[in-house]
């Protein structure tokens, strides 16, 4: 299976500890060669804490540090800038970005549900594309792709197939990478949870489809019911996908 751009390569800069990673960050940020006290001022740490973590950071070769070559009178000073190789610690919030997002479409769209559904189920059919085989799958082996694909997402999803009639079956999410923002905007950001599986799905044929996703039934879990219909006529091929 192909991994979803966001769950690349794993930042190494996470395994420095929260005060060495913003020091990293910040000279990375400023991007010219910075003093000790630069780095201070930045994060609005004491002078002492700067330097410490910027000669770690040299020790580790995550970080460079050179002496002004000054010919006046005092002493040379001490610059420091973030060495080519390593990880990107910046900060990146994409929750801020994603409550943003929820915030404006809950507010200003006359259907903040369905057009959350519409975007999961753009990105749904592009997962499906990228993801799975090119033959059409059955309803079970679809679910059990869209399973596989939310786990790429960061979703911890317990797939429950059902030997009824229905050939339906249920998957237990526990851990929803957007709980936080869901928490605040659920009309949008579980509809775009739910779309994203329906899209997948619609892309991936086999008759499967959601029935339903409810939202939060526990703290932290969500349940997503799923049935099987009979393929429509000339629904046996997938739907272009935009690149």
């Amino acid at each position: 299976m192909t991994t979803t751009p966001s769950a690349a390569l794993a930042d190494r800069a996470h395994g420095l500890g929260p005060t060495r990673a913003r020091v990293l960050g910040a000279l990375q940020e400023l991007r010219a060669p910075s003093t000790a006290a630069d780095v201070a001022r930045r994060l609005g740490i004491h002078l002492n804490t700067a330097r410490f973590h910027l000669d770690a950071l040299v020790s580790a070769g995550l970080a460079e540090r050179a002496r002004e070559d000054r010919r006046r009178p005092g002493r040379p000073q001490v610059n420091y800038a973030a060495a080519q190789s390593a990880p990107q610690a910046t900060h990146r919030s994409y929750r801020l970005l994603a409550e943003i997002l929820s915030r404006h479409l809950a507010r200003h769209s006359s259907d903040p549900h369905g057009e959350g559904i519409e975007a999961g189920r753009d990105y749904g059919r592009f997962v499906a594309t990228a993801t799975s085989p090119v033959d059409l799958l059955g309803a079970p082996e679809a679910v059990a792709a869209v399973v596989t694909a939310l786990d790429g997402m960061g979703f911890d999803s317990r797939h429950v197939p059902d030997d009824g009639p229905a050939g339906g079956a249920t998957v237990e999410v526990t851990n929803c990478p957007f709980l936080e923002v869901a928490e605040g905007h659920l009309e949008v950001v579980c509809a775009v949870h739910q779309g994203i599986m329906e899209g997948m799905l619609e892309q991936l044929g086999g008759g499967a489809r959601v029935s339903r996703l409810d939202p939060l039934v526990e703290p932290g879990r969500c349940v997503a019911r799923f049935s099987s219909r009979a393929p429509e006529q000339g629904s046996d091929a997938r739907q272009p996908v935009p690149r």
